[in-house]
């Protein structure tokens, strides 16, 4: 979540939708930004900048996914070092299963801001409301736009950067492989738990 004081605009940043890129171009566009929540949702907007515009993207739920779970083969390794080593650890053991089990049976939210060392830590910036497995987390908890978030799909993110002044780069993008083929009852998940994203995907912001 990032608050944009000279727009009054708050970015919500839902995971494997270019966020990492988006951020880094907002933070050189706008010095005054402030990253507040890495993904936090909508509806946890702080009092006050819950007045101001939310934007925020929302992507293919299978393409998503897929891609979450290739990034998170290298979690800790090839980017986001600067995370705890025991829970980028536990990410990558997360992803050790195919992607259709892992689609599946995944249990294990992304974004917490709780210790997975068991130190007792705790990591404000990885606050939730939500901490629910992204395998079983439709985009609409991040977005909500009956909170009046205007959704932008993922494959027309331009525009979102237009209105933003900004054009970012590509960063933490993993391979073009597209996802493989997943059976009946992975299908059915997908329509169960995502039927939102689905129908957004196809939406014109």
């Amino acid at each position: 979540m990032i608050l944009i004081p000279e727009i009054k605009t708050v970015v919500i940043l839902v995971p494997r939708t270019g966020t990492r890129s988006l951020k880094r171009a907002i933070a050189d566009e706008y010095p005054n930004s402030m990253l507040l929540y890495r993904h936090m949702e909508a509806d946890g907007v702080p009092h006050g900048y819950d007045r101001w515009r939310k934007v925020g993207v929302v992507r293919d739920p299978l393409d998503r996914l897929w891609s979450l779970y290739k990034y998170l083969k290298r979690f800790g390794l090839d980017w986001c070092a600067e995370h705890d080593a025991t829970y980028t650890a536990k990410m990558r053991e997360s992803v050790e299963a195919p992607f259709e089990d892992w689609l599946l049976k995944n249990d294990l939210p992304f974004t917490t801001p709780y210790d997975s060392a068991g130190l007792g830590r705790f990591f404000p910036a990885y606050s939730v409301k939500h901490p629910i497995p992204e395998n079983r987390k439709s985009q609409f908890h991040y977005l909500r736009p009956d909170l009046g978030t205007d959704v932008f799909p993922y494959q027309s993110v331009g525009n979102l950067y237009s209105e933003l002044g900004v054009m970012p780069p590509r960063l933490n993008g993993t391979d073009d492989q597209p996802p493989p083929q997943i059976c009946s009852d992975a299908v059915d998940y997908i329509s169960r738990w995502f039927a939102w994203d689905k129908s957004a995907v196809d939406a014109k912001p």
